[in-house]
């Protein structure tokens, strides 16, 4: 049987041409029909004010403007500290280190303020706050918002089911880890979850002094999220807005600078692997204990390994002392009797000593003409230059040479002092 004749006998259901444009439509109409999970919040999740999608925080940027507040945004590490500077860190996308929660929190004790929305890569802030996230509840209106919101007349809030994916607006908690520091004022209250057995709501959003400044934390980051805010049913942006009151007041002055850090946004120049490296290395006390155990094992490793060649011995040669040799040929003249020897030392000593002041030579003399140019300029010195030329002619007893140093003393002192 020929292979056209074997093909034409299998079941038609099974030919190529049949079965492959039969699954291409059945993937067809999967594809189609199949319910996709895209929303009204979908995009770029970092609460950043240079973001205008819905999950962006443009409009906390744009409010602020328009309230009279200077606003600004950092796009580099640091911030600006002064009492009239409110530093905002809306649930940063690069986690903040534990030296930069620090500075934040002692910029705030110098009487600044601080706008802090925290979340999981803000642990090291939540954990000098003594506060943690609660479970979810729903939101309640702020209170004093009279205005009238676009609504159903049944009362459901049919803008916000698209926010929230068909449910209430779901807000997290905060819960203390430690007693709360004085009096708070809560600018947006939650209900308890289901699941407690609690009728009293609980913050979400809270602000109190902390040192001589004052700070708002927010546990949810829906608060300043853009989407959030221009919906007025629950008043998200009157909340805000008293937030910003808040922390304008308190201080020796108001505070009217507000800083928005847009680099622990990942937004701005970060440094690479090799600069993130040696930041940690030299800014955090782990990576610091890390440099110096490298660096000793460094040191260890050279000091202990062979070489190739053996070191070459020093070799010490012994001098003696200047002194000793003055020693020494001072016992040799006392000796010999050489008072003529030793006062012309001591006479050319003088010399080259005083030589630049008033009795300088301009040309070489000899000591003896030397002594009677001092003479001649100085008269009170006749005695001490009689002495020292009788000195250089002739040999003196000890006693009288014992003189010698006094007179040239006195010589030298003259001169020298003209």
């Amino acid at each position: 049987m020929s292979a056209r004749a074997k093909e034409q006998a299998k079941p038609w259901w099974t030919r190529p041409a049949i079965v492959l444009p039969a699954v291409g439509g059945l993937a067809f109409v999967a594809a189609l029909f199949s319910p996709s999970a895209v929303g009204p919040r979908s995009g770029d999740p970092r609460l950043s004010t240079l973001s205008t999608e819905p999950l962006g925080a443009s409009i906390v940027h744009e409010l602020a403007q328009r309230l009279g507040w200077t606003v600004e945004r950092r796009l580099r590490p640091g911030m600006p500290t002064g009492p009239d500077i409110v530093q905002a860190v809306l649930d940063p996308a690069v986690p903040l280190r534990t030296t930069e929660a620090h500075a934040l929190l002692e910029h705030v004790r110098a009487g600044g303020g601080a706008l802090v929305v925290v979340g999981r890569s803000s642990q090291a802030l939540m954990d000098s706050l003594h506060i943690r996230l609660g479970d979810g509840g729903r939101a309640i209106r702020v209170e004093g918002d009279d205005r009238k919101c676009i609504s159903d007349k049944d009362g459901d809030l049919r803008r916000y089911a698209s926010l929230w994916f068909g449910a209430a607006p779901q807000m997290l908690r905060l819960q203390w880890t430690a007693p709360a520091p004085g009096e708070l004022e809560t600018f947006l209250y939650t209900t308890a979850p289901a699941t407690e057995k609690k009728d009293k709501p609980e913050a979400t959003m809270v602000g109190f002094a902390y040192g001589a400044g004052r700070i708002v934390v927010s546990v949810d980051a829906d608060v300043f999220r853009n989407d959030a805010v221009r919906e007025c049913e629950f008043g998200f942006d009157v909340a805000t807005v008293r937030a910003l009151e808040y922390l304008r007041d308190g201080g020796t002055a108001p505070r009217l600078r507000l800083v928005f850090d847009e680099y622990h946004q990942a937004h701005g120049a970060h440094p690479g692997t090799i600069s993130a490296a040696a930041i940690y290395l030299g800014t955090s006390p782990s990576g610091r204990l890390l440099a110096q155990l490298a660096l000793a094992g460094i040191v260890l490793l050279v000091a202990l390994a062979p070489r190739i060649v053996p070191p070459r011995e020093d070799r010490r040669l012994e001098r003696r002392s200047p002194l000793e040799q003055v020693e020494a040929l001072a016992r040799a003249y006392e000796q010999v009797g050489a008072t003529r020897t030793a006062a012309e030392r001591l006479v050319r000593g003088v010399r080259r000593r005083s030589e630049r002041g008033a009795m300088r030579d301009r040309q070489a003399v000899r000591d003896d003409a030397w002594l009677e140019r001092v003479a001649e300029r100085s008269p009170s010195l006749r005695e001490d230059v009689a002495l020292v030329r009788r000195a250089l002619s002739e040999a003196v007893p000890p006693r009288t040479f014992a003189t010698l140093g006094p007179a040239l003393h006195r010589i030298e002192a003259t001169l020298t002092r003209r």
